[in-house]
């Protein structure tokens, strides 16, 4: 389990989720926009941004939707503190396709999947558990 904690709101769980009904069979995915501190990351807003992979087992954040929303959360004083993802038809661990790009971030990732939603951050070259609060 990691040393931090994820704040985010019951209607940004209930958005996420939303987004994984909405989009099945294909991967839905957005951004947590929110403040990052020491031991806790706080979600301000979940954001969707269309996947523009728009397939079953992967996404990419589409490029011109993802700098709308960082623009945005700049002029706000927010920072991207992670991207959420679907697994329509697997349960919300991490992918070995999650795991190798997680190594490319340092925010948190949020899965839902068919067992529920978690979140996960990738630390030293491993997947740590991150409490939801």
């Amino acid at each position: 389990m990691s040393d931090i904690e994820l704040h985010i709101s019951k209607n940004d769980i209930t958005l996420i989720l939303d987004e994984l009904e909405a989009n099945r069979p294909f991967e839905a995915c957005g951004v947590l926009v929110g403040i990052e501190g020491r031991d806790i990351v706080t979600v301000k807003q979940a954001v969707p941004v269309k996947n523009s992979k728009r397939t079953e087992r992967s996404f990419e954040l589409d490029p011109t939707g993802f700098y709308k929303v960082w623009g945005d959360a700049e002029k706000e004083g927010l920072d991207i503190v992670g991207v959420y993802h679907t697994h329509p038809s697997s349960p919300s661990k991490p992918s070995d396709w999650d795991k190798k790009t997680m190594q490319d971030t340092s925010g948190i990732w949020v899965i839902a999947g068919i067992d529920g939603i978690f979140a996960y951050r990738m630390v030293k070259g491993m997947v740590e558990f991150v409490e939801m609060v």
